[in-house]
């Protein structure tokens, strides 16, 4: 009997240390089996990246007791891709390690590459009440000039692969540096 113990303690302790790799579908749509990366931090960013995200300023839409809501537009562009995007969903979105809640996009759009589009309509993005007392508290003791913004987006659509349509969903990891928007404009 202990001799079986210990294996199994063991298998325990190591199975969730083990990367959870993605599964093969999701919502029916074939997994596309590497991430894409927008990582917009580093000197090269920019040329070794497959897509270009360019967000714009943020919008206030309300104030609860469950937080802060707002609209934050953007515009995209696919550098390595074409394709029909039906919708995406955001998950683990932190700013400046503060966790952030983006609503799922159901705005479909297209896109082709090398064109820069403006999505449809902004994403909404909800900052519970807790973040904001712990962004606020940051933002005291150390204001920084820009923020980081960190998150992985799936992709749900239809992609361009040899001349035809597949359906996949791709998982986007982004990285970016926005401007902080609380600073005044210095122009």
């Amino acid at each position: 009997m202990r001799s079986l113990v210990a294996p199994i303690l063991i298998l325990l302790f190591v199975l969730p240390s083990v990367s959870q790799d993605l599964p093969k579908k999701i919502r029916g749509y074939s997994v596309h089996p590497e991430p894409v990366v927008v990582d917009r931090t580093g000197a090269d960013a920019e040329s070794s990246a497959k897509a270009d995200v360019k967000v714009g300023e943020p919008e206030i839409i309300d104030v609860s007791l469950n937080g802060v809501t707002f609209e934050l537009p953007a515009e995209v562009t696919s550098l390595a891709q074409s394709g029909k995007v039906d919708f995406l969903t955001f998950h683990d979105f932190r700013v400046n390690g503060v966790s952030v809640v983006i609503e799922e996009y159901k705005h479909p759009f297209s896109f082709r590459k090398n064109e820069t589009i403006t999505l449809p309509e902004p994403a909404t993005i909800c900052l519970p009440t807790s973040g904001l007392l712990k962004g606020a508290w940051t933002e005291m003791r150390e204001s920084r000039k820009e923020w980081l913004v960190t998150g992985r987006v799936f992709v749900f659509g239809r992609f361009r692969k040899f001349g035809m349509y597949h359906k996949r969903v791709i998982p986007v990891d982004v990285i970016l540096k926005i401007k902080n928007p609380l600073l005044a404009d210095p122009s």
